[in-house]
């Protein structure tokens, strides 16, 4: 059935993106082998954190280079991402370890009772960076999608400064952020709909629920990545238009300099045609 459905998705990629969606489909497979690594790596017993910024950004090249190519939306995109995840693993870390939502919960003590909890794994650590994977599609998402719509911004209109485009590319995030709120929303809600039945079978009190510490990580998890997706959007903004302004003056002055230097060749040309057509005249005169 697993295969079936990847059929199925892989016909619709194609359908609909053609080449790109054919590479959307081989990215999907080679991310999750990256997830698979990252696994492996902190089973060996490093320190999570490390390999998740490391893999966070393999898979953010792969997403804006390998699918969009090399241009200035995806290179302003990625230092944005890069900037993002560095400052937020500061702030993850920090939150992570004044709510305490490391380790085992209640609920997952039974399907757990014949391991070690020795498992020699840092859990704190563990925790921040299964923040860190759950926000990174969001933020290249939402990264992408400013820096695209600010860059066609910039083309058609280019005498607009700095400041203007950044104020664009608020206006574009404010559009985004409603939307890019309740899919993180829904897509946490949907993965914790089950424990919430769960709760409800066994009679939990909404006190209970909201003091439980399964309850607590997901809402600390929710309210992280919402963070993480408002802060995005200027850093994009910012990036983008300073990165597009900054390039077009470069451009600009190679093409300056270019014209001088063609200037100062036809003049030095003109200047030897000159001379020898003189140096002619004077030898037809001297015979």
């Amino acid at each position: 059935m697993i295969k079936l459905l990847s059929l199925v998705l892989l016909i619709l990629l194609i359908l609909v993106g053609g080449k790109r969606g054919l590479k959307t489909f081989f990215t999907i497979y080679i991310n999750l082998g990256l997830i698979f690594l990252l696994v492996i790596l902190v089973g060996w017993g490093f320190n999570p954190i490390i390999p998740t910024l490391i893999i966070c950004l393999i898979i953010s090249m792969i997403i804006l280079f390998l699918l969009n190519g090399v241009n200035k939306k995806t290179v302003a995109s990625f230092i944005s991402v890069f900037i993002l995840l560095v400052i937020f693993i500061g702030i993850t870390i920090f939150f992570g370890s004044r709510i305490y939502i490391q380790g085992y919960t209640e609920e997952t003590i039974e399907a757990i009772s014949y391991v070690t909890y020795d498992s020699g794994i840092n859990m704190l650590s563990l925790s921040n960076a299964i923040v860190i994977i759950g926000l990174i599609g969001n933020i290249i998402d939402t990264s992408i999608a400013i820096s695209s719509a600010l860059y066609e911004v910039h083309v058609n209109n280019p005498k607009l400064t700095i400041k203007e485009l950044f104020h664009s590319g608020m206006n574009i995030g404010k559009d985004i952020l409603g939307t890019t709120t309740n899919t993180l929303f829904f897509a946490y809600l949907g993965g914790f709909m089950t424990l919430f039945i769960f709760f409800q079978d066994i009679s939990y009190s909404f006190v209970g629920i909201i003091n439980s510490k399964v309850f607590a990580a997901e809402f600390t998890r929710i309210m992280l990545s919402g963070m993480a997706s408002f802060l995005i959007i200027p850093l994009s903004a910012i990036i983008t238009s300073v990165m597009c302004k900054k390039i077009e003056e470069d451009d600009n002055e190679e093409v300056e300099y270019n014209l001088r230097r063609q200037g100062t060749i036809s003049s030095r040309e003109g200047t030897t045609s000159a001379y020898n057509s003189n140096r002619k005249k004077r030898s037809k005169n001297a015979v």
